[in-house]
């Protein structure tokens, strides 16, 4: 794959200057030697952006969970070994008062934490499908890791069905507030 570096024409073939385009191999050789391109490196497994958001999303502080984003995984959209990863950013009062955020895979809960006197949680989640559609491992526990002492957890979630993400929130304190900021739902798009 080569990136035009001016215009250029190619077998009658007109390319812009800034064109990425794959041809065969010898032609990509002698237009890189002559200075019209450069070697491009092809993303040959791209991520996709499955769902996302900054519009807030309050929670009304009822004491039970609250879906504040919601998004269906269509049956067949990840592969076997894809990876979906959810980036939530809540946002709450520093309070005694818990404050329980949740994201939820088809009704299995992969992610808890529970927050008192901090302002803001954004954790990292990472579910990889493990050579199946129907097992994944959970390789961090809210944030990258260079070593520890739990074990990682495992699901049983059947990606070859309609699956929904669920992002959470319970709060009871009254006076508190509790916002779900920011989300991103990725897919790192394996076979």
């Amino acid at each position: 794959m080569i990136r035009f570096l001016n215009d250029k024409t190619v077998s009658a073939i007109r390319y812009g200057q800034g064109t990425i385009v794959k041809l065969a191999p010898e032609i990509e050789k002698a237009l890189i030697t002559e200075g019209a391109a450069e070697n491009y490196p092809l993303i040959s497994r791209p991520i996709e952006i499955l769902s996302n958001s900054a519009v807030p999303a309050s929670c009304t502080l009822t004491n039970v969970d609250e879906v504040l984003a919601s998004y269906t995984v269509a049956a067949g959209t990840l592969g076997v070994n894809s990876i979906l990863q959810i980036e939530p950013l809540w946002v709450f009062s520093d309070s005694a008062s818990d404050k329980i955020l949740k994201i939820r895979i088809g009704g299995t809960t992969v992610y808890t934490a529970t927050q008192t006197t901090s302002t803001k949680a954004a954790p990292l989640f990472v579910l990889a499908n493990r050579n199946s559609l129907t097992s994944q491992i959970k390789p961090y526990e809210g944030a990258y890791m260079t070593s520890a002492s739990i074990t990682p957890e495992t699901y049983a979630i059947d990606f070859s069905r309609n699956q929904t993400v669920e992002i959470t929130s319970r709060g009871s304190g009254r006076g508190d507030s509790l916002v779900l900021e920011y989300y991103r739902i990725l897919h790192f798009i394996r076979d």
